[in-house]
């Protein structure tokens, strides 16, 4: 399939729909602004991992691990997605219209994870930046050791070590009112509260005031 995809772009041709793609790993892994990629069908693990800007739809279930590690460019996922969705993230933005499992987020540095039904455990997991946004519940252990990012949460959830929940600014408002009208999402964001790092060196212990 990735053969298929190299040399349709060596030909120019930018704009690439593939059917049943038959739950392949690693398709459409490492793709540049210039690809834009539809996938018919459930795909694999690994799928759009790398990703380096290339605009990537996939109308199916995925794997695990969908756009690990990516560091620009959109990937939107018209189905469920299984655990590590994007594990690592540096940038860009990845939309799961169904549920999603465990590992949401984990190491992330940036960019926006948008879920669109419920998550599993661990989202979040030492998160150095970035929003993980779910519009259903969070599983447990939400934001565990995180230490920056943002995550906002509609349902239900347990969050994790060093995490906190506060009250959504006018700021968060407007980012989350401006990013459900771009993926039609239908929230609102006074359903959502917001899960933050409550120490920002949680490994070292909280210091002492006036010391």
């Amino acid at each position: 399939m990735n053969v298929e995809i190299k040399k349709a772009l060596s030909e120019d041709k930018n704009n690439i729909t593939l059917e049943k793609p038959g739950k392949l790993n690693s398709i459409a892994v490492g793709l540049g602004p210039e690809a834009e990629i539809t996938l018919n069908g459930d795909v694999g693990d690994f799928v759009a991992a790398l990703n380096n800007g290339a605009s990537i739809e996939i109308n199916g279930n995925v794997g695990r691990y969908v756009g690990d590690n990516m560091t620009s460019g959109e990937i939107i996922i018209k189905g469920s997605a299984e655990e590590g969705v994007g594990f690592g993230t540096y940038n860009g933005t990845i939309v799961v219209y169904g549920d999603a499992g465990d590992a949401v987020g984990q190491l992330n540095k940036g960019g926006i994870l948008l879920i669109n039904g419920n998550m599993g455990s661990h989202a979040g997991l030492y998160m150095l930046s970035g929003d993980i946004i779910v519009t259903g519940d969070a599983g447990e252990y939400t934001g565990d050791w995180m230490i920056g990012g943002n995550i906002y949460v509609a349902g239900k959830y347990q969050t994790g070590t060093n995490a906190a929940v506060t009250e959504l600014t006018a700021e968060d408002k407007d980012k989350l009112t401006k990013i459900f009208q771009e993926y039609s999402v239908e929230a609102q964001p006074l359903d959502f509260v917001k899960i933050g790092p409550e120490e920002l060196r949680p490994f070292y212990g909280k210091q002492e005031a006036n010391k």
